[in-house]
């Protein structure tokens, strides 16, 4: 099927992208960004999105710069899946690694953006879920004063090189996603940057069951995990790294089974403080849809055609499983 007829133009810098999204928002107009295309070509195939200007930023400067600050490394919005993969992936977050590798086909990881893959607020996204372990942050521009937590400032690696009038606010990616293709991006804004944060990570992992056809997770399970560690210092004065094995904090989201990708905060808190036995993992993966700690209601759970809400709960739990051992054992650890 062939999609409704739009408008296209193609901006050439950042203050030109806002300038053309403020355009349409005059003249009463819907608007989508486009640079890879990978998930919105085939939504308005099945005229499931029908926009009458599309704004193509795949040419831009300013959202594919970025770099790394301590455990702290920002990813330009524009960055392709198969340029994430190709050296700019942080050695402490081999969950993204795993997930680039299982991530739809050659042909989309070679067009496919890291910008759209949160903007587009797919339930059913791999992506996210690891954004979501490493507590990714968004830096997002657009006109000044638009939005009430927009303010001035420079954007990582590009000061003093924007407009006066454009501002940026920063949103964690957890209060960023909101619900099926819902997310907090207004119709003025633009995804410029995504911050990952591995302070104190040891290790992680990702674990997914993939639909035959689409390679989407039906479900899908990021980890992260940080160990307690201390120095010891002999008589001599020798120091020693040491690592207990016991978990300090865990971070583990989810993806395909929700209205959108969620931390599984009941399953992280009983694996905080606590030695990663085999009883202890599988209680942890036993809570991974709750709502909260010392809750016993459920998250909002998917079902359809392809699997019951049970079906992907029981998946859920199962790749949990899976991929604490994965990061236990790429910690040099044994469950």
């Amino acid at each position: 099927m062939f999609p409704a007829d739009f408008a296209y133009a193609r901006a050439r810098t950042l203050d030109e992208a806002l300038d053309l999204l403020d355009e349409a928002h005059a003249a009463g107009q819907e608007a989508k960004l486009i640079a890879g295309g990978q998930s919105l070509l085939p939504m308005m195939k099945l005229r499931l999105a029908a926009p009458e200007v599309l704004i193509d930023i795949a040419g831009l400067p300013e959202p594919v710069q970025g770099g790394s600050y301590g455990q702290s490394h920002t990813i330009g919005a524009l960055t392709t899946y198969r340029q994430l993969g190709a050296g700019r992936l942080p050695s402490e977050a081999p969950a993204l690694t795993d997930a680039l590798a299982v991530l739809a086909d050659p042909q989309v990881r070679a067009r496919g953006t890291l910008g759209g893959a949160v903007a587009h607020g797919d339930p059913a996204s791999d992506l996210p879920a690891v954004l979501l372990a490493l507590n990714a942050e968004l830096t997002i521009a657009s006109r000044k004063g638009r939005h009430p937590e927009t303010h001035l400032g420079p954007y990582p690696r590009r000061a003093g090189k924007e407009p006066s009038d454009i501002g940026r606010r920063e949103i964690t990616l957890d209060d960023f996603l909101q619900g099926i293709y819902t997310t907090d991006l207004a119709e003025d804004e633009i995804i410029t940057h995504v911050r990952i944060s591995t302070q104190g990570a040891t290790a992680s992992a990702y674990e997914k069951f993939p639909h035959p056809a689409s390679h989407l997770p039906l479900a899908g399970v990021a980890v992260v995990l940080t160990y307690k560690s201390g120095r010891l210092t002999d008589e001599n004065g020798h120091v020693t790294d040491l690592a207990d094995g016991s978990i300090v904090r865990a971070a583990i989201a989810v993806t395909g089974i929700s209205p959108r990708p969620y931390r599984a905060r009941a399953a992280e808190a009983l694996l905080n403080d606590a030695f990663p036995t085999p009883e202890t993992l599988a209680a942890a993966a036993a809570r991974v849809t709750l709502e909260s700690p010392g809750s016993s209601k459920r998250v909002s759970l998917l079902g359809d055609q392809h699997a019951s809400a049970d079906y992907r709960a029981h998946l859920a739990e199962v790749l949990t499983r899976r991929a604490l051992a994965k990061a236990i054992a790429r910690g040099g650890r044994n469950s």
